[in-house]
């Protein structure tokens, strides 16, 4: 069959003709290399080098609990000792499953023999065989290393040669923020989930002009975007013009898919100085077309100074905003559709090559063009680089600054936002020299310092 690109583009070389139905209607195939992430996929061996979050630490109670995380079928329990232990899900000796195994003081026991395995995958007890067998020591279980951090459990699937440290980032752990954990699941491959903190777009059409407004009316203004690029993560810039206001907003995605998101009730009305996450997320692969978000909201006065958020709605397959689960009747799913209908509705797996991208989609085009990077480095041989790996904390730049800088007649506006944006993250950025409080106040500090610099400002 001819190549999907070849026929579409042979159809749009004819001047006239309209109704090329008959020419699109074959769908192109799924891009494998960036999609698929079942053990030994190049994806599959990139997603391998990194921790990620795969439960609530509520779901692993006194029943061993069944997961499906990078199409390994998993379990997850905590043994009686308050070890957590993530293994392979069939017994090493029949196969039966241990979804069904009892969970002792030290271990899991398999149901069908007896069979007793600790948390890092070694067999403590095979009761049926001969005293001295030496099962004991020639069979292991697989297991992953595992840890629990603020409600969320992280499990490395990779070769433990490459195992990183466990990465601790500045948004984990802010003065005024309560995190708390909640997951979201899609039917639908991770990557069209991850993709939408870089298309900072689609908030001004989805979630604001289109239909309803499901945050807040000024997310309706055409901010002017800037992408960077990273050796570790990509963030963009979304600069807004609301009065006499400027508003900068930045939002971050660390490889390969950890990403976060600025305050959800910002109007950019009132002046404020590097306001930080709403939202820390993962979105995680559970198999080739079914994925989730695994997240904490942020609450409190620092973020949330109006206390529009619900925390009592934040939980598993529940959140507090609007159009993130399939929890809703199809009715308003139709009139009012929100990021669920807009990422699943694409189907089960993107078809990259029926896409038309566009100048604002460049964030999208960065993201997969990274993971692509990543995942030929990896499979070439080569060490993942994590995110500023000597430092002990990671300084994230998600934020919010809003200050009062009004419209120049010498100035071209989207020139001055632009510049004004560039600005704030010359700050953010050289607030990397300092860490946790002593960054904070340096970057507040010398932010509201713009407001009267003569750069951006006429003078009186």
């Amino acid at each position: 069959m001819e190549d999907y690109r070849e026929i579409t583009k042979k159809w749009r070389q004819r001047p006239n003709e309209n109704y090329g139905g008959y020419h699109l209607a074959d769908r192109p195939a799924p891009d494998p290399e960036l999609t698929e992430t079942g053990p030994r996929t190049p994806a599959g061996e990139y997603w391998r080098r990194f921790w990620f979050p795969i439960c609530l630490s509520e779901e692993v109670t006194n029943r061993p609990l069944r997961k499906r995380i990078l199409s390994e079928d998993l379990v997850v329990y905590r043994d009686g000792e308050g070890n957590c232990g993530l293994l392979h899900l069939h017994c090493s000796h029949r196969n039966m499953s241990l979804e069904f195994g009892i969970i002792e003081e030290r271990g899991i026991r398999c149901a069908y023999h007896g069979w007793l395995y600790d948390y890092d995958g070694t067999v403590i007890e095979t009761p049926g065989e001969p005293a001295g067998s030496p099962l004991c020591e020639k069979v292991k279980q697989g297991a992953y290393p595992v840890r629990e951090f603020k409600g969320l459990v992280f499990a490395y699937m990779g070769p433990m040669s490459e195992l990183p440290d466990f990465p601790i980032y500045d948004t984990f752990d802010l003065d005024g923020h309560e995190l708390v954990p909640y997951r979201l699941s899609y039917p639908c491959n991770y990557l069209q989930v991850a993709e939408n903190t870089m298309d900072p777009i689609h908030t001004v059409y989805l979630h604001t002009l289109v239909g309803e407004t499901q945050f807040e009316e000024t997310w309706g203004i055409t901010p002017v975007l800037k992408f960077n690029d990273g050796e570790t993560g990509l963030y963009s810039t979304l600069t807004y013009r609301v009065d006499d206001m400027i508003w900068v907003r930045t939002q971050q995605t660390v490889f390969p898919t950890f990403s976060h998101v600025g305050a959800f009730w910002e109007t950019g009305k009132e002046e404020k100085y590097f306001l930080r996450s709403s939202i820390t997320k993962w979105t995680v692969p559970i198999d080739d077309t079914n994925s989730m978000i695994i997240a904490w909201r942020h609450f409190g006065p620092a973020i949330d100074p109006d206390g529009k958020g619900k925390r009592d709605e934040v939980k598993i397959e529940s959140v507090d905003f609007e159009g993130q689960t399939e929890a809703r009747d199809y009715d308003e799913m139709q009139r009012n559709p929100g990021d669920y209908e807009a990422q699943v509705s694409i189907g089960p797996i993107a078809r990259h090559a029926a896409e038309n991208l566009g100048k604002t989609d460049q964030g999208v085009m960065m993201l997969r063009n990274r993971l692509r990077r990543g995942i030929r480095d990896v499979a070439n041989g080569n060490p993942v680089v994590h995110y500023d790996g000597n430092k002990p904390i990671k300084n994230l730049y998600t934020q919010d600054t809003v200050m009062p800088i009004p419209k120049r007649d010498d100035m071209d506006d989207d020139e001055l936002m632009a510049a004004v944006a560039e600005e704030v993250m010359r700050i953010v950025r050289e607030g990397d020299n300092f860490a946790g409080a002593e960054r904070e106040a340096f970057i507040i500090e010398n932010l509201k310092k713009i407001k009267s610099d003569n750069r951006f400002v006429v003078g009186e």
